[in-house]
């Protein structure tokens, strides 16, 4: 895949996803994605994009401060 910014190439591979709310700070580590190898603008398909989109809807009612999560444990606990 091109990059729709700098048209530089995007690569599969992992990235940390960050969510900030007003009362906490949701981190997902792993979350597979292509990024660019020139700017390094992220790409979640949108399979990925709506399941990050869940587990912060679910998760932000329990996260008080920050909360650090594996993507691929999170998925499944779903």
């Amino acid at each position: 895949m091109r990059c729709i910014l700098c048209k530089g190439n995007a690569i599969e591979t992992k990235h940390t996803y960050i969510q900030e709310f007003d009362n906490c700070i949701i981190i997902i580590k792993n979350v597979p994605a292509l990024v660019c190898s020139q700017c390094g603008e992220v790409y979640y398909s949108d399979v990925i994009a709506e399941k990050l989109e869940e587990i912060v809807d679910r998760l932000q009612v329990m996260v008080k401060d920050v909360a650090i999560f594996e993507y691929d444990k999170v998925v499944k606990a779903a």
